[in-house]
């Protein structure tokens, strides 16, 4: 059996990230904050069900494969549970065919905070949805007349969310 392209790299591909969340941005004609994943994820046919998950209360959320369905922990605040549906969006968009090739092992993949930075389809996600929630133009038109408070209150993300965005966003710019 032949590897997968994800399965064998040890970096993350940020040119594919920005080119699906502009794609997606694009055919969702988003153009102002806040980005609402929730519609997003509507668009493509995903169901999102805000559930308790009783002692996985680490754990923030999940995408279902076989469901087409995200699973948001209800117990995390708004702005979070917004990051979780936009984090499973990315692994929607930018893992479908690994999901369809080893549909075993990866039919679920839980979004936790333990672990994730380490491995490159988390680290895909995870820049997915903060450039999703908020994209470069729009960061770019409000960052010098708000502060990091007043942008998250605006992209409805958190002040992480924010400060993320600002250190990387030369990197996706290049991307």
């Amino acid at each position: 059996m032949q590897q997968h392209p994800h399965l064998g790299r040890m970096a993350p591909d940020y040119r594919l990230v920005m080119s699906t969340v502009n794609r997606v941005l694009g055919e969702n004609y988003v153009t102002e904050p806040p980005v609402k994943p929730l519609k997003i994820a509507e668009a493509y046919g995903i169901a999102v069900l805000f559930a308790e998950f009783g002692d996985h209360k680490d754990v923030s959320g999940f995408f279902s494969w076989k469901k087409r369905t995200i699973f948001v922990n209800i117990e995390e605040a708004p702005n979070r549970q917004n990051f979780t549906i936009a984090h499973e969006l990315g692994h929607y968009f930018l893992h479908q065919e690994l999901f369809k090739e080893y549909p075993d092992e990866y039919q679920v993949l839980l979004r936790s905070p333990i672990g994730a930075a380490k491995d490159v389809l988390e680290k895909e996600a995870n820049a997915f949805a903060a450039n999703l929630l908020v994209p470069r133009n729009m960061l770019v038109q409000y960052a010098n007349i708000a502060s990091a408070h007043e942008l998250a209150k605006l992209f409805n993300v958190s002040s992480d969310v924010i400060g993320f965005r600002r250190e990387n966003d030369s990197r996706y710019a290049a991307a």
